[in-house]
């Protein structure tokens, strides 16, 4: 089965965004996860909860160390994809 692509991915981050969200915003893959929409913590590990079980993967923190955007984050799960 073939591995999405990056914007693949990018569209399937956002739209988990959207549902994380207590407000409708504009998002791409510019925009910054924390400084753009303001998540707090805990709803950046809910976020990357629904993140996991939409990809069935694992994130270790260590991967999100560089983490800023929703680029990023894409960026990561790509590559966790691809192991």
């Amino acid at each position: 089965m073939a591995k999405p692509d990056h914007h693949t991915i990018v569209a399937a981050l956002i739209e988990l965004l959207h549902k994380t969200l207590d407000q409708p915003r504009e998002i791409g893959p510019d925009t910054a996860l924390i400084a753009d929409l303001g998540l707090e913590s805990i709803q950046v590990i809910e976020y990357l909860c629904e993140v996991e079980d939409r990809f069935d993967l694992a994130i270790d923190e260590d991967k999100l160390a560089d983490v800023r955007t929703v680029g990023d984050l894409a960026e990561v799960v790509r590559a966790l994809l691809r192991n």
